[in-house]
């Protein structure tokens, strides 16, 4: 009995077997599950050079990344995004102003989802979106040059670091250091809408003297010597004050090295307080820890001298001495070196002076002379020729030399009843071997006279080995002064100052002093040579 049941259970397990192996389906292979593998990540940053290491500020990086067996490739590009790139090649754009470290992290994907993953970490510079009318107003969408609006009250201004006006001092019109009305101030946009700032402040900068330190230098507030060359690539953010759109466009930018735009307090960003097409007032906190405010114009296009008739003329045109009905001499070293600590002494001889060859030629010589070291010659038409407004051109090649001192300028013919600087006198030109090209224009008037006088500069090439046209353009409301037709410099003048009758011309050849300065020990003798001299009226 025992036995045919095992049978019979046999007999139905083998049925049941068969039954199974006839309805059996075709089975599916997937292959090997294998991660991919020699995962490699490119990360370039664009715009990166020597002045951009983190990039031209776009944000855009381009990530390739390659690996074996790999179906696609997640990437994480470490900001909070992640995206699915079958290419394995992306440009991504990062979009958070600054400069930011990010880790950028792939998984190489292969069959059934195997991957590999691999970082890599990259930092970049994305610059602040700067409105366009912020844009277009600072650079033209191009390049457009500002200086400082110094007919303006408030054109430099100062207030508590929470002001956005200048409560406590606003400056008057023209009343700040010469030095801060020549500044050229260009603001330039490329193609990706960076801004670079370049700085062409003439040789000097206006300080506070709070600040001076900042610069490694000493003193109070006035002009200082800086150099501010090269174009700095602005860095732009939003206003990190307190400020409203009520009183700013809350929009700011930070000057790399130096910091100075064109009136130095020590610091480096500036906020936008208000900008147009033609104007605009930054506000910075200085080093006093006080809010400094400073007003800008968009500089004029350069204007041509003024063409008038010719009402006088001095073409140095007959050999001999200087023409005695026009020309005096100065003579000897003056009172206190004519006032200056000069180191010549002027006489009337040939050797150091003479009209040859169509040129006025004033020779200074190293040569022991009446106690003196030096001799020269300076002469003026004082009492023989003067006139009132009108534009002058002097056509002359300068000396050479460490304390060489040429000038051509101008006095008031009542020196001698109300003395100097009440008088008024107008350089023309002035400059000094030691800084070789750089020509001064200057006005000396009561307060405003020796080193505090009202001047501007400019640099040319070739002063000592080709001729050059020194002008100036004098009327009741500003005199102007150029060089070869280029505008320098520009005084207002009032009815209030001594620039409103006549002035006589003097031509002198100076030897160190307070403004020539050092005289080179191995200087020996040069020459001072003037073309003719022009008035037009």
């Amino acid at each position: 009995m025992i036995t045919n049941n095992i049978k019979s259970f046999i007999l139905i397990l083998c049925a049941s077997v068969m039954s199974i192996s006839a309805c059996k389906q075709a089975e599916y292979a997937f292959g090997d599950i294998v991660a991919p593998s020699n995962l490699t990540i490119t990360a370039d940053v664009q715009g990166v050079d020597a002045n951009n290491p983190n990039g031209n500020g776009s944000g855009n990086v381009v990530i390739s990344t390659l690996a074996d067996k790999a179906l696609t490739y997640k990437v994480d590009f470490g900001d909070g995004t992640t995206q699915m790139v079958p290419s394995g090649k992306i440009t991504y754009k990062y979009s958070i102003p600054g400069t930011k470290d990010y880790t950028i992290t792939v998984s190489a994907v292969g069959t059934g989802g195997a991957a590999s993953t691999l970082s890599k970490k990259v930092k970049v510079f994305v610059a602040f979106e700067v409105p366009t009318d912020i844009l277009t107003a600072l650079t033209n969408n191009a390049s457009k040059v500002w200086v400082t609006d110094k007919d303006a009250s408030g054109h430099v201004g100062v207030g508590p670091a929470d002001a956005f006006s200048p409560i406590w001092y606003a400056a008057d019109p023209n009343t700040r250091p010469a030095c801060l009305y020549d500044d050229e101030i260009t603001f330039t946009k490329d193609a990706n809408n960076n801004v670079a700032m370049t700085v062409d402040n003439k040789g000097q900068s206006s300080l506070i003297g709070a600040a001076t330190s900042y610069y490694g230098l000493a003193g109070g507030d006035g002009c200082y010597d800086i150099s501010t060359t090269g174009a700095k690539n602005l860095i732009f953010s939003g206003a990190t004050s307190s400020s409203t759109t009520a009183n700013s466009t809350r929009v700011q930018f930070t000057v790399p090295g130096n910091g100075i735009v064109n009136f130095a307090t020590g610091s480096n960003t500036y906020e936008i307080l208000a900008l147009s097409a033609n104007s605009m007032t930054l506000r910075t906190i200085g080093a006093d820890g006080n809010a400094w405010f400073t007003k800008l114009k968009v500089k004029q296009a350069e204007e041509p001298v003024t063409e008038k008739k010719l009402f006088w003329a001095e073409e140095f045109d007959k050999d001999g001495a200087p023409n005695p009905a026009v020309w005096g001499y100065d003579l000897g070293n003056g009172d206190n070196g004519w006032g200056n600590a000069e180191k010549q002494f002027y006489t009337n001889r040939t050797e150091n002076i003479q009209v040859k060859d169509g040129l006025l030629k004033i020779t200074a010589q190293k040569e022991n002379y009446s106690g003196f070291a030096y001799t020269s010659a300076r002469i003026q038409t004082m009492n023989k020729f003067s006139f009132t407004y009108g534009r002058v051109d002097i056509r002359a090649k300068l000396p050479t030399g460490g304390g060489t001192w040429p000038a051509l300028w101008m006095l008031g013919s009542n020196i001698q009843t109300v003395g100097w600087p009440a008088c008024g006198e107008i350089d023309i030109m002035e400059a000094k071997g030691n800084e070789p090209n750089k020509i001064y224009g200057t006005m000396h008037h009561p307060n405003h006279a020796g080193g505090n006088a009202d001047s501007g500069n400019t640099t040319i090439t070739n002063a000592s080995t080709e001729f050059h046209v020194y002008s100036v353009d004098w009327s009741a409301s500003t005199i102007k002064m150029y060089v070869d037709n280029k505008l320098f410099y520009t005084f207002t003048n009032t009815n209030a100052l001594p620039f409103n009758k006549d002035f006589f011309f003097i031509i002198n050849f100076a030897m160190g002093g307070t403004f020539g300065g050092a005289i080179d020990p191995n200087f020996v003798t040069s020459t001072f040579e003037v073309d003719y001299i022009r008035v037009y009226k």
